[in-house]
C-alpha cells in the first residue's frame, strides 16, 4: 500500500481529493493555512467551530473563510458562534447519537456524501487545470475521498490517547468500507468513501499503516545525510540533485518534513522490516512494554515498512508547518 502525506503540502495542491475535519482542539494555524487552500470540503466537529472562529477572528476573516458544514451533538459550540455561522448560511447538522464522538459523526457524514463532495468542488478552491472550470473525474478514475484531521496531541494525555485510539479504530473502519465496496460493486467504479485518514497535530502528521508492505513517499524532507552519504547510488543521486540545483540556481526547497519518525504498535505486538531509514531493521519484534521505534531518521525520498500488524507511523512536520 502506498501512502503520500506530502500531497497535502504541495504548492500545486493534492492530486487527489481530500476533506478537512477540524476537531475541538488547538488548531495548527500554519498547517491549516496550507491544508485549507485545496481541501474539497471543510467540516467542523461541533466545538471545532469555536476553534476555527477564534483563529480566524484574530485576522478579521471569520466571516470570509467558512466551513462547509458543522456536525455533532452541538453541546460544545458556543451559541454566538453557532448564530454567526447560521446567519452566513453554513449548514449545521445535529446528531444526538451518544455512542459516537463528534469526530466519528463527521467522518460518517463525509463517507455518506463522498461522491457528491468530489463531484462538487469547494467554492473558492483554486483551479489547477488552467481554466475557470474544475476537472471532472469519471467514477472509474476516481480516488476515494481522503480525510485530514486537525487535532492536538500536546494537551491532556487522556485526550491525546483518545485521538490516537479513534484514529486507529476509524482507519480500520475506512479499510472495511473500501473492501466491502470493492467486493459488492458490479462495475469498475471505485468507491468514493473509505479514504485514508491522516492526523495533523502541532508538530506531526500521523497515520495507521496496514499489515503487509507499506511504501511512504517522503520528498522534500530536511535530512542530515544530504551531501554526506557514502553509498554510491545515494551519493550519485544527491550529487546529481545538487548539480541540477546549482545549474538552475534554484533557491532552497520548501521542506514538508523533518527527518524524525516513529513506528508504534497499538493493538499488540508486531514484526517490522524497514528500508530507507538511518536504522533499518528486519523481522524486528516491537510492542508496548518492549522495544518501540522512535526518533529514527528518514534517509530516502521513499521509505518502506513491512509489518505483521497495523502500526502507527508518525512523521515530524517541517518547522514552517508547526504550530
Amino acid at each position: 500500500m502506498e501512502w503520500d502525506p506530502s500531497r497535502f503540502f504541495r504548492p500545486s495542491g493534492s492530486p487527489s481529493p481530500y476533506a478537512l475535519i477540524i476537531l475541538n482542539q488547538p488548531i495548527n494555524e500554519k498547517a491549516f493555512g496550507v491544508l485549507s487552500r485545496y481541501a474539497s470540503y471543510i467540516i467542523c466537529a461541533d466545538g471545532g467551530a469555536n476553534r476555527l472562529f477564534d483563529m480566524l477572528k484574530i485576522n478579521g476573516i471569520e466571516s470570509k473563510q467558512l466551513p462547509d458544514r458543522i456536525v455533532g451533538d452541538l453541546d460544545s459550540i458556543r451559541p454566538a458562534v453557532r448564530e454567526h455561522y447560521e446567519k452566513l448560511g453554513v449548514p449545521i447538522l445535529e446528531d444526538q447519537d451518544q455512542y459516537s464522538t463528534d469526530f466519528t459523526k463527521s467522518l460518517r457524514y463525509l463517507n455518506a456524501h463522498a461522491a457528491e463532495i468530489i463531484a462538487s468542488p469547494r467554492k473558492g478552491k483554486p483551479v489547477t487545470n488552467g481554466s475557470n472550470e474544475s476537472t471532472s473525474t469519471s467514477p472509474s478514475d476516481q480516488s476515494p475521498l481522503e480525510v485530514v484531521i486537525l487535532g492536538g496531541l500536546g494537551g491532556r494525555v487522556d485526550q491525546a490517547f483518545s485521538q490516537v485510539h479513534h484514529l486507529y479504530m476509524m482507519t480500520q473502519m475506512q479499510r472495511s468500507i473500501r473492501e466491502n465496496e470493492t467486493n459488492t460493486s458490479s462495475s469498475n467504479a471505485k468507491s468514493a468513501a473509505g479514504g485514508n485518514l491522516y492526523l495533523v497535530s502541532e508538530e506531526s502528521i500521523t497515520f495507521i499503516i496496514q499489515t503487509g508492505k507499506n511504501t511512504i513517499l517522503t520528498p522534500a524532507t530536511r535530512r542530515a545525510d544530504i551531501g554526506t552519504v557514502s553509498t554510491s547510488d545515494a551519493s550519485e543521486s544527491l550529487k546529481k540533485r545538487k548539480r541540477e540545483q546549482d545549474q538552475a540556481q534554484e533557491p532552497d526547497p520548501e521542506y514538508f518534513f523533518e527527518e524524525n519518525i516513529g513506528i508504534i504498535p497499538l493493538s499488540g505486538p508486531a514484526k517490522i522490516t524497514t528500508h530507507g531509514f538511518e536504522w533499518d531493521v528486519e523481522n524486528w519484534h516491537t510492542e508496548i512494554g518492549g522495544q518501540v521505534s522512535t526518533s529514527n531518521h528518514i534517509r530516502a525520498d521513499k521509505v518502506d515498512v513491512e509489518t505483521s500488524a497495523p502500526v502507527l507511523f508518525t512523521l515530524e512536520l517541517a518547522e514552517r508547518l508547526k504550530r
